[in-house]
């Protein structure tokens, strides 16, 4: 009777993770990815035989955000803190998106990492939305700097007119 339960929460499980919006990922203690669900082979276009192994994400990410990838992931890795950053994935389409990655540790009775559980979230369009404001927010800085320049010389240009008539109305 047991195995047919196990049967039903992997039924269970697979079903959710495939569900998910997100890309779901495991990996060993060492980092060494062991599972990816539907969403992951769908986006990447990577089997998961193609997909297992240490770093083989690593080279899907844009190459602005392989070393910052590598470091915050080997950070968590060493310490076991939870996991999260914001970095671009490639689609099999050749595209990037960004995404939040996210993992935390299954710990044994003893402390020891068993498993890192991780999710990929899309938060592309978020991210563009963010970038969009940024820029505006630059280009508005710019205009308000540009115009403080043409006020403090209008000012200082007033200024010597009003001394000109000064001297002009002093002379009479």
């Amino acid at each position: 009777m047991e195995p047919a339960v196990e049967t039903t929460h992997n039924d269970a499980f697979r079903f959710l993770a495939d569900m998910i919006p997100q890309l779901v990922w495991f990996t060993d203690p060492t980092g060494f990815h062991t599972y990816f669900n539907q969403r992951w082979t769908d986006f990447t276009g990577y089997t998961l035989a193609d997909s297992v192994g240490p770093d083989m994400w690593n080279n899907l990410l844009h190459p602005d955000d392989r070393m910052r990838a590598r470091e915050v992931w080997g950070r968590s890795l060493a310490t076991g803190e939870f996991y999260e950053i914001e970095y671009r994935f490639k689609s099999k389409n050749n595209d990037y998106r960004w995404f939040l990655g996210q993992a935390q540790p299954q710990r044994d009775e003893d402390g020891q990492i068993t498993q890192w559980y991780g999710t990929c979230t899309d938060i592309h369009e978020q991210k563009m939305t963010e970038l969009a404001l940024r820029k505006r927010e630059q280009e508005l800085q710019q205009a308000y700097d540009d115009l403080e320049v043409k006020v403090t010389f209008r000012n200082l240009e007033l200024e010597r007119e009003v001394q000109q008539l000064r001297q002009q109305l002093a002379s009479m």
